[in-house]
């Protein structure tokens, strides 16, 4: 393992004529309204960076589905931003990023509302709520969100409720903030139209009736059946990745180059609080071209025995071949592309894709774990981790410890989540991004990196490590 995966340098994005002119169909699939009224639904769009924005989007969505009101779950970048003025309802989830950035998702939708012809009556019919996610300890906290909301208002469109903004800092992270901004956003809808909500914003389908189907389908392949052929590692990484649900590498699944370690030199003293090292890379593969300060991001590989931990916990085959795709109900175009799929093993495509070892899980793996617990105590403790009143506890003994996803299905023995679930809810394994310290005229061929190796003690004096750093702590020349 003493090579890793480059996957390229920052872009400076792209101009607004890059949207792509795609929208969710507004059909509902429940009854037809009459008199040829479209179907209420509501739009919920977001911009994400590193998906805790999707995952509060996707949370308004399924308590506003839990009430009786369908919606649309939808990236900024998947959406046809010249259609806006022809919603009725739509919430807008947003996060800031660093000092005061909008994520990449975001950047185009963007640009295209700044546009001067737009006019200030574009949006002239349509209700918009904003819920931003952002860090008070910054200088521009949820500066993205802030700056929608005044867009949105100068162009027509009406607010139901004040702009909602999740902060980090809170006690129980943006949703101690979310919780109480739903509540006032459903209040709100229904005296704007009791219809939305046909038996109020007050009822709600039990939990246990909401949990359905997971997004995705897994097929399992015969090993015998499958053609031998040889792949490159590099053909092995884009196909596990591109088979992955997760968005955030689906347009770049493929590394542009692997790295050959070749020097781990420990720059802070004996004795240090603090490890800092100077890593040494060549090219292997090929050569990219950079400049200094450039960004390139590392693949980490994750630790094989916490791998193999995780497919015995679950009960997974990992020498299983399998391809991944939505169900048909959602998106047919993306099982025709799983059909042509080459399987892969399920160890390697949890190894590549799925981090199980670093991330911690969402809220809402929380609330399908409960339903899959035969442990009358365990499903208890989840439903209430689940639910609002048990949000505060959840914090503390998810996020405050960075419990991974393996940890916490240890604590829950009796709970057996299908596989389709897990690929749907487990965190993305995402590249880590590193300032390049080197330069190409004094070291062609060569990436050079300072990194800081990320260490530290949870409130409950437990010592978690980073993962991508730590895992370049441990290689040596040697290995590659």
């Amino acid at each position: 393992m003493g090579e890793s995966t480059m996957k390229g340098f920052e872009s400076n994005g792209s101009d607004a004529s890059d949207i792509p002119k795609r929208r969710y169909s507004q059909s509902t699939g429940g009854e037809v309204a009459a008199m040829g009224e479209k179907p209420r639904k509501l739009l919920v769009l977001y911009a994400s960076q590193t998906g805790n924005a999707l995952d509060a989007a996707e949370r308004i969505g399924r308590e506003a589905e839990r009430r009786g009101f369908p919606a649309s779950i939808v990236s900024t970048d998947e959406f046809d931003a010249s259609s806006l003025p022809y919603e009725e309802a739509v919430v807008f989830v947003v996060s800031t990023t660093g000092q005061g950035d909008s994520p990449d998702s975001f950047k185009a939708f963007w640009r295209f509302l700044l546009q001067r012809n737009l006019g200030n009556y574009w949006l002239q019919q349509v209700r918009y709520a904003v819920f931003g996610l952002g860090d008070s300890g910054y200088h521009k906290y949820n500066f993205v969100a802030k700056k929608l909301d005044k867009r949105l208002s100068d162009l027509g469109a009406t607010s139901i409720i004040e702009k909602g903004l999740g902060d980090d800092q809170h006690p129980s992270g943006y949703e101690g903030t979310l919780d109480p901004w739903m509540l006032s956003l459903w209040s709100t809808l229904y005296q704007i139209n009791p219809k939305y909500f046909p038996k109020g914003p007050y009822v709600k389908i039990p939990q246990d009736e909401v949990i359905d189907q997971p997004k995705y389908r897994i097929l399992y392949h015969k090993q015998e059946k499958l053609e031998p052929k040889l792949l490159t590692e590099s053909d092995i990484i884009q196909r596990a990745r591109g088979m992955s649900p997760g968005k955030l590498f689906k347009d770049k699944s493929k590394p542009d180059c692997f790295l050959k370690m070749t020097r781990n030199e420990v720059l802070t003293k004996a004795g240090s609080t603090k490890d800092v090292r100077h890593f040494e890379f060549q090219f292997v593969s090929s050569n990219i071209e950079y400049e200094v300060g450039d960004v390139v991001e590392l693949l980490p590989s994750q630790n094989p025995s916490a791998i193999d931990a995780f497919i015995e916990r679950c009960d997974l085959d990992p020498e299983s071949f399998i391809t991944i795709g939505l169900r048909e109900t959602e998106n047919s175009s993306f099982n025709e592309e799983m059909i042509t799929q080459l399987p892969i093993k399920l160890k390697t495509f949890v190894e590549l894709t799925m981090d199980v070892t670093s991330a911690s899980p969402r809220r809402y793996f929380f609330e399908v774990m409960s339903f899959y617990a035969t442990a009358e105590h365990e499903k208890e403790r989840l439903q209430y981790f689940a639910s609002p009143e048990g949000r505060d506890d959840l914090y503390n003994y998810n996020q405050k410890e960075r419990r991974s996803i393996l940890e916490v299905l240890e604590d829950f023995p009796s709970v057996q989540i299908p596989f389709e679930w897990l690929v749907q809810l487990v965190p993305p394994l995402k590249p880590r991004a590193f300032s390049i310290s080197s330069s190409p005229l004094a070291h062609p061929a060569q990436v050079h990196l300072t990194v800081s190796i990320v260490s530290w003690i949870t409130p409950y004096k437990r010592t978690r490590k980073g993962l991508c750093s730590s895992w370049l702590a441990s290689l040596t020349p040697e290995q590659g």
